[in-house]
């Protein structure tokens, strides 16, 4: 029997360019002071964490911005994407997109999307240090995360990152793949 594929959604988003981020408190005026997951990529790794009452919740400290390659903050209804580019003269810049779902269709764009779940190495937990677990591999691949999801588990042992990817129409009609956030890391049914 074939599964069906997923569906394509419509829903209201708005995006919202940065050019440069100087600052952690740059962060902070693209975010409402809420709770949000987060996926980080630095000098020494990767690793999944939280973001709360602006402030990171990490296997490594974000004091300073020059450890980040890329950094992805993210709820059901928003993402605040951030990546490191080059700046033309030898050195880089942090630049940025935040998206926003589910807002006022006055305020936004029509966008189609289709949300898609991506399976996370790790099925065995480790203590790694506190507040976090690496959910590690019979092979040793694996990732860390904060010991908060771990409640997501529920008997399995795997955990998901859920997508949301963005389409657009192109001039002929076809749609296109033209964006990607995150949107929350579950567990397994």
């Amino acid at each position: 029997m074939m599964e069906e594929l997923p569906k394509i959604g419509q829903i209201y988003s708005k995006i919202r360019s940065i050019n440069k981020i100087d600052n952690l408190e740059d962060i902070n005026n693209y975010l409402e002071n809420k709770e949000y997951q987060v996926y980080a990529i630095t000098l020494s790794g990767i690793s999944f964490g939280e973001f709360n009452n602006y402030q990171f919740n990490l296997i490594e400290d974000l004091n300073e911005l020059d450890r980040i390659e890329e950094l992805r903050i993210f709820d059901k209804e928003r993402e605040l994407h951030i990546w490191r580019q080059s700046d033309g003269k030898g050195g880089s810049v942090l630049k940025g997109r935040l998206r926003i779902d589910n807002i006022d269709k006055n305020d936004s764009e029509l966008s189609y999307y289709r949300d898609a779940e991506q399976l996370l190495f790790g099925n065995k937990p480790e203590p790694f240090k506190e507040g976090f677990t690496f959910l590690k591999e019979d092979r040793g691949f694996g990732v860390i995360v904060p010991d908060s999801l771990l409640s997501e588990l529920k008997g399995n042992p795997r955990l998901y990152l859920c997508t949301r990817n963005y389409l657009e129409e192109w001039d002929n009609g076809q749609l296109s793949y033209c964006d990607s956030r995150f949107i929350s890391i579950k567990g397994g049914d």
